[in-house]
């Protein structure tokens, strides 16, 4: 799950909002960072406060399927609707081409309002200074009181800043396609599993049905799954120091797992593998999974689970993410709705978010397209609607909680650079050009090389 992040590659001349925000405050004694007045406009046609009202547009971004899509636009019409002021310009597409053209946006100054944030960037975009501060309007235009404080303080807070509000509840998982293991006519994995018993289990599928077909699909170049495998053998990606934490062994171990896995022929060939990225995209002429080409594939997110049942219907299932001294499966934010630190409208993007993360109008729209909502109010507004999918994703969800998990780990700046090289340093491995070792502590000078330059 990577993402282009070509602007951190370069300075951003991000302006500072503060002075600006103090002296349209000082001189209007009503602008909250609108662009204009404060005022808004109920569902019923009045307004709520103030004698002049402007037309706001607020441009909001996110990235998924287009069943999220279709939700999110029937949301947006919801909250138009309440507030009659306010036309919400909608950006979304796909992962990858969101964040390629989110990096040209930001590069431009040209981020969007609102955008929906990963938990894998919120920290390096936070810290470059490309997300507002939502800490002026909450009570007012923001409510914050039903969410997870934890979660608002570890995750959502950076540097002080509350620069992300959480969305949904998540955990790292794997995808099982069922139908491939009812043909194989073999038992499916335990939701509990060692690479060595799923590894063993894709010979068995290999073996009933033949060539073209991969039990697990090869993981090996993205970071985030050697991230998972760390931690599920006690080890660390980063250090204190803002440099890679691990040992060195582990990364050999697990490129090796991976090369053992191509040879036998139970995972694709590097060719397929490349083709089939980014991993979890749930495009049906792309994804390995849909397509039948491999039966196990992660590591994914329970958020992403509705994406495929709806595709794939009964055929699809989530287990843990391998375990091995420990689980392997992580727990995070699904994602989170932030707000550009160069908007002028930040109050309007507040009251969206809060429209999004905090109203049950909302709610009855989005269900759980997003993941399992943040909002412990929310999440109970919506238990008597749960389908058999969401009380899946609900005890999968619990189960990773109750296994001990670590929690996602974003990393220091210079983490999305750094992903991008481990999937450009292992891609080499994986088509014969640098062996294990070589690949290994190219990696490392490298990634090392990044975190001096972003965090000195």
């Amino acid at each position: 799950m990577t993402g282009s992040n070509k602007w951190f590659k370069k300075p951003l001349l991000i302006a500072s909002i503060s002075a600006l925000l103090m002296s349209l405050l000082a001189a209007c004694g009503q602008d909250n960072g609108n662009g204009g007045s404060s005022t808004t406009k109920g569902e019923n046609g009045n307004k709520e406060q103030g004698a002049q009202e402007e037309k706001i547009e607020l441009r909001f971004a996110w990235w998924g399927s287009q069943g999220r899509h279709d939700r999110t636009l029937q949301a947006i019409a919801k909250f138009e609707q309440k507030y009659q002021n306010i036309k919400v310009i909608p950006e979304y597409s796909s992962w990858d081409g969101y964040w390629e053209k989110l990096s040209t946006q930001v590069s431009a100054g040209n981020a969007p309002d609102v955008m929906q944030m990963s938990i894998l960037y919120i920290k390096e975009y936070s810290e470059r200074e490309v997300l507002a501060d939502l800490n002026p309007f909450v009570g007012s235009a923001l409510k914050i009181d039903d969410l997870n404080a934890d979660v608002l303080s570890n995750q959502g807070t950076i540097g002080g800043k509350l620069t992300g509000i959480p969305v949904a509840d998540n955990a790292s998982v794997l995808l099982v396609n069922n139908e491939m293991f009812d043909q194989a006519k073999i038992g499916k994995p335990e939701k509990d599993s060692t690479w060595d018993e799923l590894f063993a289990i894709s010979r068995e599928l290999k073996a009933a049905l033949g060539d073209n077909v991969y039990g697990m699909f090869d993981s090996s170049s993205s970071l985030e799954a050697f991230m998972y495998y760390l931690f599920s053998k006690g080890d660390k990606m980063y250090s204190e120091d803002n440099r890679l934490g691990y040992n060195d062994e582990n990364l050999k171990a697990w490129m090796s797992m991976w090369e053992t896995a191509r040879k036998e022929g139970i995972a694709p060939p590097a060719n397929i593998t490349a083709s089939a990225l980014p991993l979890s995209n749930a495009d049906p002429n792309k994804d390995a999974l849909l397509k039948g080409t491999v039966a196990m594939m992660g590591p994914t997110w329970i958020a992403a689970f509705p994406a495929y049942q709806s595709v794939m219907t009964d055929n699809v299932d989530m287990i843990s993410y391998p375990r091995a001294e420990q689980t392997g499966s992580v727990l995070q934010t699904a994602m989170f709705f932030s707000a550009s630190a160069k908007s002028k409208k930040q109050e309007a993007a507040a009251l969206l978010i809060d429209f999004l993360v905090n109203s049950e109008e909302a709610a009855d729209i989005l269900e759980t397209e997003r993941g399992l909502p943040e909002n412990k109010k929310v999440r109970e507004y919506l238990a008597p609607k749960f389908t058999d999918r969401d009380k899946k994703m609900i005890a999968m969800l619990e189960h990773v909680s109750q296994s001990n998990p670590a929690w996602y780990d974003a990393g220091p700046k210079g983490a999305g650079e750094v992903t991008a090289l481990f999937e450009k340093v292992i891609q080499k491995h994986q088509f014969g050009k640098a062996t294990i070792e070589e690949a290994v502590k190219e990696f490392r000078v490298e990634a090392d090389k990044i975190f001096a330059r972003n965090n000195g």
